[in-house]
């Protein structure tokens, strides 16, 4: 889920808000297996859609108007987005929650879809048609924090 990440990153190295004031989670994620060869022993082993939801709290609407923000997002993601592949644009999602004068929440959700590759390897945990592949450390993103719900069914 690199692309949420280098988006949130953009966006707080923009200085519109305080860094503490974004925060950034996915939802929906899907897995699409692909396994198409990428040469130099590597493969793309599966396609990962999710939906990035990007929360920026008491954002100063006076004095940066929200279409700044939506134009710097556009921007980013006609730069960075390329791995889509298939031919279809972004979705984003916008929704404006005025809290004063001065200050309102936004909510941003976006669609992206990103190539996950594997890479060959002897010791790889991961094996496929006769071969072991490792996914490289940068496709690999570990949840810092999180929680867990039970529904109970009677």
């Amino acid at each position: 889920m690199k692309q949420l990440q280098a988006i949130t990153a953009f966006l707080v190295n923009l200085n519109l808000v305080a860094a503490e004031n974004i925060d950034a989670w996915v939802e929906n994620p899907q897995i699409i297996p692909a396994g198409t060869d990428k040469g130099a022993k590597s493969i793309v082993l599966f396609r990962q859609k999710y939906d990035a939801m990007i929360v920026i709290e008491r954002f100063p609407h006076k004095v940066h108007p929200a279409e700044l923000l939506f134009g710097q997002v556009c921007a980013w993601l006609m730069e960075n987005d390329g791995e889509r592949g298939d031919g279809s644009e972004a979705t984003i999602t916008t929704e404006v929650e005025i809290l004063d004068d001065s200050t309102a929440d936004v909510i941003i959700t976006i669609d992206f879809i990103e190539d996950v590759t594997a890479y060959e390897d002897a010791t790889g945990p991961i094996a496929l048609a006769g071969k072991h592949y490792r996914l490289d450390a940068q496709d690999i993103m570990y949840a810092e924090t999180g929680y867990v719900t039970a529904d109970a069914v009677l």
